[in-house]
């Protein structure tokens, strides 16, 4: 793709965005190919979710539990990625519309700006989701097999109890947990990468605006910055809720066990990997969701014209531009929250509000077990 090539690239690889413009036989191929992915993923949420069922133990219930749910998140992001695949593939073209494609060396130098931001992000992600994984897996390897116990889930609908079926098991659960990772990092760096995009058009009209180009089209370019920013919302929203709620339990029981972890453990390693994980989701939405109305305030480059020597039907054009950016663009999580930096603290007052509440409650009932 032309648009945010890193994260189509991952998620391309992983088998759960078919290129476009395959020939008969590669077509053919890749949805084997992705039958397969799809069948690893979703096999492997659902013994993720029987094992949380059978769990007695509370320590042990939450840290599968806590895992579970990111998987259970990235089988939804996946799912959501294939309903919207014509939605989404419809915002890419958008960009390429001639009144959106740079003109010169300045707005190129834009361009390119945002797109390198846009793929250190995902650069960045991917480090730290495969740094989570590596501690999930590879690091306690010796831990797992002295006690017969599998990264994710410990029931499996057949007998481990010989060697090849638990290695086989165990290649599978870490094959399943990197495919998460790459599946979780696509998919996150694809949603705030629109919205990084959606930034870059805004400082693209900016430029023209101060530059004073053709008026006209300019209009049409903040047009169609709102459409893009309401196809954004549209496609992505609920999953963007479903995110949040995801990431915000799964902070409250991150820190919870933490709390229960020997600071030099490889469990505190990987539950502190883990925690940046959810924490680095959670962000990118707001950081980028509030750029995005930040940068909707394109009537100060227009107040920088020499705008009183404009004719007169060239200054009502410049009204309706101004009229237009005072209505802020905004993303959303579920058509409820806006996406910006208080909406980000106001989540982590809220988990660390849970979280003390949690452990309160937790010592009341042991102290009335005992």
């Amino acid at each position: 793709m032309h648009t945010l090539p890193l994260s189509f690239a991952l998620l391309t690889y992983i088998g759960y965005w078919r290129p476009i413009n395959l020939t008969f036989i590669k077509y053919w191929a890749y949805i084997i190919y992705s039958i397969v992915m799809n069948f690893l993923l979703y096999s492997f949420t659902f013994c993720g979710l029987v094992d949380c069922f059978i769990t007695e133990d509370l320590e042990t219930f939450i840290e599968k539990f806590s895992l579970f749910l990111s998987v259970l998140g990235v089988s939804c992001k996946v799912m959501n990625l294939t309903l919207h695949r014509h939605e989404i593939i419809g915002l890419t073209d958008m960009l390429l519309q001639d009144i959106c494609v740079p003109r010169n060396d300045c707005e190129m130098d834009i361009q390119r700006r945002f797109d390198r931001n846009a793929k250190i992000i995902t650069i960045c992600c991917e480090i730290l989701n495969e740094s989570a994984v590596f501690f999930a897996t590879v690091a306690q390897f010796r831990y797992f097999i002295s006690t017969r116990t599998l990264p994710l889930s410990d029931w499996v609908p057949y007998d481990i109890s010989s060697s090849t079926a638990f290695w086989a098991t165990m290649l599978h659960q870490t094959i399943g947990l990197i495919i998460c990772a790459n599946a979780s990092v696509a998919h996150e760096t694809l949603i705030s990468g629109f919205m990084i995009q959606t930034c870059a058009q805004l400082d693209i009209l900016y430029y023209r605006a101060r530059m004073l180009p053709r008026l006209s089209e300019d209009l049409y370019v903040t047009a169609v910055n709102g459409r893009f920013a309401e196809c954004i919302n549209a496609v992505f929203t609920l999953m963007i809720s479903v995110q949040f709620t995801i990431s915000s339990t799964v902070l409250c029981l991150s820190i919870y066990k933490m709390l229960t972890k020997n600071l030099l453990s490889l469990e505190f390693a990987w539950s502190s990997s883990y925690l940046g994980c959810m924490l680095m989701q959670i962000y990118l939405y707001c950081w980028f969701g509030n750029e995005v109305t930040l940068n909707t305030e394109i009537g100060n480059a227009i107040y920088e014209m020499e705008w009183p020597m404009l004719p007169v039907d060239l200054m009502k054009i410049l009204l309706l531009i101004i009229t237009r950016s005072k209505r802020p663009i905004k993303i959303t999580s579920g058509y409820m929250i806006t996406l910006s930096n208080d909406s980000f603290m106001k989540v982590n007052r809220i988990i660390f509000i849970i979280i003390f509440g949690l452990k309160m409650f937790l010592i009341k009932y042991k102290i009335i077990i005992s």
